[in-house]
């Protein structure tokens, strides 16, 4: 009797050992299944918007030929830019995002004229005379191809990109278009009388003399993620780029904007 007791006992523990074993590597499949790796993938897609520009410079002759009359210093205007924008989150929760873009960036602007007109000048045609002026005006064609990279932080997690960010990062650009435009308006005794003027205004463009090929600076960013749907995301956004470079160095010239657009995304998932 006790050595029949002795090999049920022995039989139950192997086939415990058994079963235990069979669980354990059955738990482990299963948990293979329940936990898979995901690919979160990237986003893709257009952004563009409009640059508020500001310039700062030390004051330069607007005509080469009157150094002293006519000078121009700093100024403002509003210029668009647009591209393309690649975003690759780093994480399951959609919070950390490495940003890529490729923007045409134009900081085309006037600048204030200091000292820019003459006024009751007398002039004289055809034996008649008649109080005239000059006035003159300065503006620029500036623009970039601009190669982004940045970091983006979003505060809330979620299944794709969504609610409020910010982001930050270096620029570099590569000098696309640099050039004056000078505008000269001269007011003139006609010749058909006394005190009758005639008005001739003349622009004319040239290059800008000591312009850099490379631009470099900051972009700083607050950003706000809408889905639209579970593929397109709708992010606008405004911020600042604020310029290391000078846009030349002879007239201690700086153009930086505050801007604002908005990008269209799509979501690639891997």
């Amino acid at each position: 009797m006790r050595n029949r007791l002795l090999k049920l006992v022995s039989a139950a523990a192997v086939l415990g050992a058994v079963t235990c074993s069979l669980s354990v590597d059955r738990a482990a499949a299963q948990g293979s299944v329940l936990i898979p790796q995901q690919s979160v993938g990237f986003l893709l897609g257009p952004v563009g918007g409009m640059n508020l520009v500001a310039y700062n410079s030390s004051a330069f002759p607007i005509l080469n030929s009157e150094k002293d009359c006519f000078t121009a210093q700093n100024g403002s205007d509003i210029a668009p830019w647009g591209g393309f924008t690649f975003e690759f989150p780093l994480a399951n929760e959609m919070q950390n995002f490495i940003i890529g873009e490729v923007l045409y960036d134009s900081k085309s602007s006037k600048f204030t004229a200091q000292n820019g007109s003459k006024r009751v000048t007398p002039t004289k045609q055809n034996g008649f005379e008649a109080d005239g002026s000059v006035e003159t005006a300065l503006t620029a064609d500036l623009a970039y191809l601009l190669f982004n990279v940045a970091y983006k932080y979003n505060f809330t997690p979620g299944p794709s990109p969504v609610g409020p960010g910010i982001q930050v990062g270096p620029s570099v650009g590569l000098r696309m278009t640099s050039k004056f435009n000078k505008t000269v308006t001269v007011e003139a005794a006609s010749g058909a009388g006394p005190g009758l003027t005639n008005s001739t205004t003349v622009t004319q463009p040239s290059d800008v003399d000591g312009a850099q090929s490379l631009r470099i600076g900051i972009r700083a960013q607050v950003t706000y993620d809408i889905p639209f749907t579970a593929a397109w995301i709708a992010t606008p956004t405004v911020g600042y780029d604020f310029p290391i470079t000078k846009v030349d160095n002879s007239r201690d010239w700086r153009a930086q904007a505050v801007y604002a657009g908005v990008a269209f995304r799509y979501f690639l998932k891997g």
